[in-house]
């Protein structure tokens, strides 16, 4: 590119030499062991640009020498007088003697070259590197979705994502003794449990870089100053923030429905209570008055009436008690008003109950949508794919190694019903002594494990030099058990 495009590209989109600098802390754990020796085994940077690590690694103390082939990049660091050189990355490390640097870096440059030339960058990292050297390779992780769709297709240099367990296998297979691979830059604020994490974060809150953390093999003391650095857990990973995208659905489809059931009956009760309230209320003063009328009538029935003028004035103390006779007669139709409009309200209350319950029957109806949708299952292979790769990333090496040595033998008796295949089985086995050295610990872990077995059940030997599976030793038993019966 000409005309400094690419120191303005880089200007505009990478971000301040403040801020690059403070994410490429990161690394400095990784060579503090170095430290003392990196005058006579410097830090090798490959793809240089602005310098920000060159500068990072010079203010602490390190002795560091980069290499860019682009001269818009390398005035930035001869503008701050950084120890660069103009050139392109194989030739600089073909120019280095075998175990002459502490550490070979390079920061996003492996998905701006062809794949073969970065193989051959990782076996020349490897021969130059002392005992015990780093190799660090950073690069756009493509399983952040907004990152592998759109943002790595932004700089028009890239060649191709490059894939995390692709990286990995690179690393390993060109010799190195262990590698790590480090997720980067994704946004601190999804690291909090309590965080709630909705649909874009998915799509883009996973660690937007990643590096592979490579290990040249060297003695037990020097690689344990190490063992806490590659045990440990770094950024977010898609599967990790998609398990927490599940658990905050189904919580909040939960907290809703509780909340719609909570409502109701607490609504349901209180207008219940109110309405019983009111009816005892009535009825106690419909009792009332009903007792007085009575005693009212029982002595008026014990006076003996004699003349016209005692009749009349019964009439005259009586006619008090018909006028509230009637009073209570229309308080008792107003009861019953009263009452017709409490059993419409109580109607009511069902009707706005069913309506809750319908409601809550939308919101399950929504959810389960939701798992039946398009998009939910276009991912379901994604999310299987992940969670298949993630095994062996996540298992414990002595689950493992477990699972291993009881399938070994079947693959073994496999492999031997198919010598074409066999033979170039072997053949990519013994082209790396590493994995050739696995698969013999295995066999012979494998071997003790099948004569472990037949010590403790004898009746139950090998078919075909294949140990026998629960299943399998199911099925004999049942054989021989219908063989003794038929015998009898």
């Amino acid at each position: 590119m000409s005309g400094g495009f690419y120191r303005a590209f880089e200007d505009k989109h990478r971000g301040s030499r403040e801020l690059i600098a403070e994410r490429l802390r990161v690394y400095l754990p990784f060579l503090q062991f170095f430290l003392k020796d990196s005058a006579q085994a410097p830090i090798l940077d490959v793809g240089c640009g602005r310098g920000e690590w060159l500068e990072l690694l010079t203010n602490e103390g390190y002795t560091a020498v980069g290499v860019d082939l682009d001269e818009g990049m390398l005035q930035a660091c001869r503008q701050l007088s950084l120890p660069a050189e103009h050139g392109d990355a194989l030739s600089a490390l073909r120019a280095r003697p075998d175990a002459s640097l502490s550490a070979v870096t390079g920061f996003h440059i492996a998905e701006h070259i062809p794949f073969d030339d970065l193989q051959t960058l990782v076996d020349e990292a490897l021969r130059t590197l002392r005992p015990g050297g780093l190799l660090i390779l950073e690069t756009p992780n493509a399983e952040n979705i907004s990152v592998g769709t759109t943002g790595f297709y932004l700089d028009p240099t890239h060649e191709r994502p490059i894939p995390q367990l692709l990286m990995s296998f690179l690393v390993e297979h060109s010799g190195f003794h262990r590698c790590k691979i480090l997720r980067l830059q994704e946004p601190p604020e999804l690291h909090s449990a309590e965080r709630a994490i909705d649909l874009m974060s998915v799509l883009g809150g996973v660690s937007p870089d990643f590096s592979i953390v490579g290990q040249k093999t060297a003695a037990v003391e020097v690689l344990q100053q190490f063992d806490q650095l590659f045990d440990g857990d770094y950024g977010l990973s898609l599967p990790e923030l998609a398990q927490r995208y599940d658990s905050g659905v189904d919580k909040r489809i939960a907290q809703s429905r509780n909340e719609i059931e909570s409502n109701f009956q607490h609504q349901f009760e209180t207008h219940i209570q109110h309405l019983l309230h009111q009816f005892e209320t009535r009825l106690a003063q419909t009792l009332t008055h009903e007792q007085l009328l009575e005693a009212l009538n029982i002595q008026s029935e014990r006076q003996n009436i004699d003349s016209a003028q005692s009749q009349a004035d019964l009439l005259d103390r009586l006619k008090p008690l018909y006028t509230q006779n009637h009073d209570l007669q229309t308080h008792v139709h107003g009861l019953q008003s009263q009452l017709a409009t409490v059993q419409r309200e109580l109607d009511q209350s069902l009707a706005n109950a069913h309506s809750w319950y319908l409601r809550a029957t939308a919101h399950g109806a929504e959810a389960e949508a939701l798992k039946n949708s398009t998009s939910w299952r276009a991912t379901a292979p994604l999310r299987l794919v992940i969670r298949i790769v993630r095994w062996p990333l996540t298992s414990s090496r002595s689950t493992m190694r477990s699972q291993l040595t009881r399938a070994l033998p079947h693959a073994k008796l496999w492999l031997a019903r198919r010598p074409s295949i066999e033979r170039r089985c072997m053949a990519l086995a013994r082209r790396s002594p590493w994995l050739h050295a696995k698969l013999r610990s295995l066999h012979q872990a494998s071997q003790q494990h099948v004569a472990t077995e037949n010590r403790h059940d004898p009746l139950h030997g090998v078919i075909d030099r294949a140990p026998l599976t629960a299943r399998g030793r199911a099925i004999e038993s049942a054989l021989r058990a219908a063989i003794t019966k038929d015998q009898n």
